[in-house]
């Protein structure tokens, strides 16, 4: 019994080193990973801070750039007309006409369905045409006579 208590003993003290060394390493990870979120937290900081750098280092510079007070003038171009053997001597991709843009279905349904939703259109009032007073040809006015 002896060898059992002493293998129990040392089974015991084993499971127990075990056990108190995976907690170790659950705390390194743990401190780990507070490491490595604390250096990102560094480097967004520095890489902003390159940036406004940057971004300063820009302003100024175009803020110190000697501008010209007088514009230089571009030479003038020579008139077409000189340049026209050099454009035929050239060879010139010719591009084809446009066709004229298609509308897709989901354009041609929406138009559908807006017409068909949108109240009828407002006519015009028929023109009223007057009776004829003279009553027809041949007929006399009521205030004329009717053998004159």
């Amino acid at each position: 019994m002896t060898a059992r208590a002493s293998a129990s003993k040392r089974l015991t003290s084993t499971a127990a080193k075990a056990a108190a060394s995976a907690a170790a390493a659950k705390l390194q990870v743990r401190l780990a990973k507070a490491q490595l979120k604390q250096a990102r937290k560094v480097f967004k900081t520095a890489k902003k801070a390159a940036k406004q750098a940057r971004r300063q280092l820009d302003a100024t510079a175009s803020a110190r750039s000697p501008r010209p007070a007088v514009r230089k003038l571009k030479p003038a171009r020579a008139p077409k007309a000189a340049a026209v053997p050099e454009i035929a001597s050239k060879r010139t991709k010719v591009r084809a006409p446009k066709a004229p843009q298609r509308r897709s279905a989901a354009e041609i349904a929406k138009s559908v369905i807006e017409r068909l939703q949108a109240p009828p259109p407002i006519l015009p009032p028929a023109p009223v045409i007057p009776p004829d007073t003279n009553g027809g040809p041949g007929n006399s006015t009521p205030g004329t006579p009717a053998g004159s």
